[in-house]
């Protein structure tokens, strides 16, 4: 079964961009990205194969990413709202 989230990161959307601009190819076993801009943070949704998946990622490839831009990485990661996803329609699934 699939596993999403819902995340706001702590970057501007320049930031963003540069940080997208780092992951050059989409990870193994993601299935959708979402990115928009709420109040000055970037809001996430993400869908992953699983949350192993998501977690390999994130150590291997965005925390790397996001110190080679130069964001603060020494504190804990931002919340995940997960989910397991119970139904998924459109190009993405």
């Amino acid at each position: 079964m699939a596993w999403g989230f819902i995340s706001e990161l702590p970057l501007s959307r320049e930031d963003y961009d540069r940080l997208n601009g780092e992951i050059h190819d989409d990870p193994e076993g993601l299935i959708l990205h979402t990115a928009s801009e709420k109040g000055g943070r970037m809001r996430i949704v993400d869908v992953w194969e699983s949350e192993d998946a998501y977690r390999r990622f994130e150590q291997e490839t965005l925390f790397p990413a996001l110190g080679r831009i130069g964001a603060d990485t020494s504190g804990s990661p931002p919340p995940l709202d997960a989910f397991e996803v119970h139904n998924m329609r459109g190009h993405a699934s």
